[in-house]
């Protein structure tokens, strides 16, 4: 019985060992930054979540907005990089009729250098399509050291 507890608790300890080391780089997770911001009077809400795969190109990028009640509004929201090509404001993503929540999965990749990324989500007035309000979020940097490039 003694032996079997030592068998197991080797090969226990052997796998920790190699389990990391068959790891390759690829399968590594990729640097994600993420914010949430929500209307102060709890009308819509908004998240991102920045996967940055490269200085150059953010993927994967998941964006959910949530428009929180019937107000004649709808819920924008559109996801704006600043680097080496300027400020690029990408289209904005409405939440459709019918539905509270909405969910997509897209890439950026401006060409060049990103330096920073931050999201606006913004109350569209549902009769007309003007944006009404907008709020930001907090303005993300990659989650690695690009200094060098």
């Amino acid at each position: 019985m003694r032996f079997k507890h030592a068998v197991a608790a080797c090969a226990a300890a052997l796998a920790a060992l190699l389990v990391p080391l068959t790891a390759t780089p690829a399968a590594a997770a990729t640097p994600t930054t993420s914010d949430t911001v929500t209307a102060t009077d709890w009308s819509y809400e908004g998240r991102v979540d920045i996967g940055w795969r490269s200085p150059t190109k953010l993927d994967p990028i998941t964006i959910r907005a949530t428009d929180m009640r019937t107000d004649g509004y709808t819920v924008g929201i559109r996801l704006i990089t600043n680097g080496e090509n300027g400020r690029i404001v990408w289209r904005m993503r409405t939440v459709p009729t019918g539905q509270n929540t909405a969910t997509w999965t897209t890439y950026a990749a401006p060409g060049g250098h990103i330096s920073y990324a931050y999201f606006e989500v913004c109350q569209i007035k549902a009769s007309t399509g003007v944006i009404w309000s907008c709020g930001a979020s907090k303005v993300m940097h990659a989650p690695f050291d690009d200094s060098s490039i």
